[in-house]
């Protein structure tokens, strides 16, 4: 396993407990310091969001005193979505952003995401940049020349700009819609309903109640059982299941069935076949089902495979100018809207289309068959497992699988092993599992 005090960049960001190394007072202001001295070494502005976990309060108030503490002007967003916060540094004067989130993480945890001026995750040299001036102190200049902190007043109106902006400023579009949506406590627990209630929807809210203790508790695109039990006992004609920063969404088909992201790439790329910005290319993962593939294939759009992690999703669509792509997890990015994953964007989307073709959500995927998968997470100890002894692993699985393929690796935020088994012989696979297990 990777040695975490010289890699402290993970899939998606920085995270880890509240209290231990890297999530720790003194390391987030000399976190900041590095961050404010590697991208904004003559002074500029920092927008900084969070979600709801308690933690967020302890980790802006760091954040905060060390960035004003190196000259720059930051500007407080509350508990607001990654893809909000990230709607609002490129739309303002921001030199950069900041997300305290531990996502899908439950309150132990938290998380540190840098956002660039475009609105975009940093890339790894940027990070290797910040990460080599970590050991230094925190930099406190003179009173004449420290920063101020402000509270933004119109963050949240710019990012529902960009959500209604989906139907063109439409008076509801969603009027005669029952829709649930689940929060999980996180940081669209007030701006989603609004939303949706806004666009005409009846709206039935489910785990938006934060606590800052309950965020992604029993609930969510992690824990879809609650949402899926509130579909079927209300007949809603969708549910939006939404991770604790809100950039990742399941959605859940009147029929109570999930719909994952491999299934919400399918629908929008058939979405956007008439787009004359669409090049018929949508980028998916290593971990995207080949049924997906194969039905894109149908319809003569290509399906490009990255490593795991939207921000090497974004990389690819950047590199093949491709507007879709996203992961099975629930990660999309339609970058006509934005550079970044955002649930409640691309449910309103999906919204579009059902409506635009007058077929409930279910029958937008009629047409596409998948692989049957297996995901397998295995915890692990830091054993020294190097990933061509996953992948090695990996190979000989596969061989016994016959018909199929099998991914094993490292995850990039939890001490895990993650496992992938794509075949419909669900008796193979099971041995397959077992297999694995030994070996690891």
């Amino acid at each position: 396993m990777k040695d975490k005090k010289k890699n402290i960049f993970g899939t998606d960001g920085i995270r880890g407990r509240v209290g231990e190394y890297p999530m720790t007072v003194d390391f987030t202001m000399r976190l900041a310091s590095a961050i404010a001295s590697t991208l904004t070494p003559d002074g500029g502005t920092v927008a900084i969001g969070k979600d709801t976990r308690v933690s967020g309060y302890m980790f802006e108030s760091a954040l905060e005193s060390a960035f004003v503490g190196f000259g720059l002007k930051v500007v407080l967003l509350g508990p607001l979505p990654s893809p909000a916060i990230s709607h609002y540094v490129r739309t303002t004067e921001s030199d950069f952003g900041i997300v305290i989130s531990a996502s899908h993480n439950s309150y132990e945890y938290n998380g540190i995401k840098i956002i660039n001026q475009n609105g975009e995750k940093l890339d790894q040299q940027q990070e290797a940049l910040i990460e080599k001036k970590i050991a230094d102190e925190p930099v406190t200049k003179k009173a004449d020349n420290i920063g101020k902190a402000y509270r933004s007043t119109d963050s949240r109106d710019k990012y529902k700009s960009l959500l209604t902006s989906v139907f063109l400023d439409e008076m509801k579009p969603l009027e005669g819609l029952k829709i649930v949506i689940d929060a999980s406590n996180g940081a669209a627990y007030k701006i989603g309903p609004q939303t949706l209630l806004e666009l005409g929807a009846e709206v039935i809210p489910i785990a938006c109640s934060p606590n800052g203790y309950n965020i992604n508790k029993n609930c969510g695109s992690t824990d879809p059982e609650t949402i899926k039990n509130t579909v079927a006992a209300t007949k809603s004609d969708i549910g939006i299941a939404l991770d604790g920063d809100a950039d990742r969404i399941l959605i859940i088909d009147e029929n109570a069935k999930i719909v994952n992201g491999d299934e919400i790439l399918y629908i929008l790329a058939k979405a956007n076949l008439d787009n004359p910005k669409f090049n018929c290319k949508v980028v998916g993962t290593i971990l995207s089902n080949i049924g997906l593939e194969n039905c894109l294939n149908e319809i003569n759009v290509d399906l490009h495979r990255s490593d795991v992690g939207d921000k090497n999703v974004f990389k690819m669509m950047k590199s093949i100018d491709s507007n879709i792509g996203g992961e099975a997890s629930g990660h999309i990015i339609h970058q006509d809207y934005s550079p970044t994953g955002d649930g409640l964007l691309i449910a309103l989307l999906v919204l579009k289309e059902s409506i635009k073709l007058k077929l409930p959500i279910s029958k937008l995927l009629k047409d596409l068959k998948l692989v049957h998968q297996t995901n397998i997470n295995l915890e692990i100890e830091d054993a020294g497992i190097q990933n061509n002894t996953l992948e090695s692993i990996a190979s000989k699985a596969t061989e016994k699988l016959e018909d199929g393929r099998v991914i094993i690796r490292e995850s990039g935020t939890e001490p895990l092993i993650r496992i992938l088994i794509e075949s419909d012989n669900k008796e193979k696979s099971m041995e397959v599992i077992e297999f694995i297990k030994e070996e690891i």
